[in-house]
């Protein structure tokens, strides 16, 4: 079965259960970034000009739980504080859909970002794992067939297109307190596996990674703020690009102020 159709399958099995489903949680948030690639320990520069990439975002965050499965996802307005010709776009949904009482699920997820230079969209359909979980802490994990569709104006390949290996990956958070504040720590993470050839070429190797770990304070019920360490390897386009792929890991750090609805 080909993973559009597959797609299209796990979305009518949501559809339709979502007629019985009992709504259980939600939250949602809007934020604002500023990303500091030149303060990590490897200062990450674009590969098309040579200049850091520190820039404002402006982004949507939000998320629902369902009897039959949960689902996430945000919005990035990336570049804010440039002209309209030079900022970016970033979004991305995910869902699991439960099997039943198992703690197994059929996982989907879907990430794309776009600038004037660049175009790309991620499919990933497989499995992942809920129950690994507690009051105030939570592992996902999940793996799944990954699909790629990306234009990239600054690679060796610039149209890259179809099957691209498997993705897994994880996301998980532990909320605690210190005193009388509240905190939480939270981490994502990508590994991708045996990628087509065309996009190993542009990011650096047949495989890579890409992640964060994020402390947030929240001094209020609504307001939150915080830093994220951001880290990758062979990702992100900027070793592909402009003199040829090279295997590097980089990182940088995101400080974030938030208010939750």
């Amino acid at each position: 079965m080909k993973l559009s159709r597959l797609i299209l399958t796990t979305i009518l099995l949501i559809t339709s259960n979502s007629v019985f489903a009992e709504y259980l949680y939600g939250f949602g948030n809007i934020y604002l970034d500023h990303q500091s690639w030149n303060h990590g320990p490897s200062p990450i520069q674009d590969g098309q000009n040579g200049k850091i990439r520190n820039q404002l975002v402006l982004g949507l965050e939000g998320g629902a739980g369902f009897t039959w499965g949960e689902l996430y996802g945000f919005y990035d307005r990336e570049s804010i504080e440039k002209s309209s010709k030079e900022q970016k776009n970033s979004l991305k949904g995910t869902g699991h859909l439960y099997l039943a009482d198992s703690g197994v699920s059929l996982y989907g997820q879907l990430y794309h970002h776009d600038n004037p230079g660049q175009s790309e969209t991620n499919h990933v359909v497989g499995l992942g794992y809920t129950s690994l979980s507690g009051s105030q802490w939570f592992f996902k994990p999940w793996i799944g067939l990954h699909n790629i569709t990306s234009w990239d104006s600054y690679s060796i390949n610039q149209n890259v297109n179809g099957d691209n290996g498997i993705m897994a990956g994880w996301s998980a958070l532990y909320g605690f307190n210190l005193g009388e504040q509240r905190f939480s720590l939270i981490n994502w993470n990508e590994i991708e596996f045996n990628r087509n050839d065309m996009y190993a070429e542009n990011q650096g190797g047949k495989n890579g990674f890409q992640g964060a770990v994020i402390l947030l304070w929240h001094p209020t019920e609504r307001v939150s703020t915080g830093i994220h360490y951001r880290y990758f390897y062979n990702k992100l386009g900027v070793y592909g690009s402009s003199g040829g792929a090279q295997q590097h890991y980089g990182d940088a750090l995101i400080y974030r102020l938030q208010y939750s609805f």
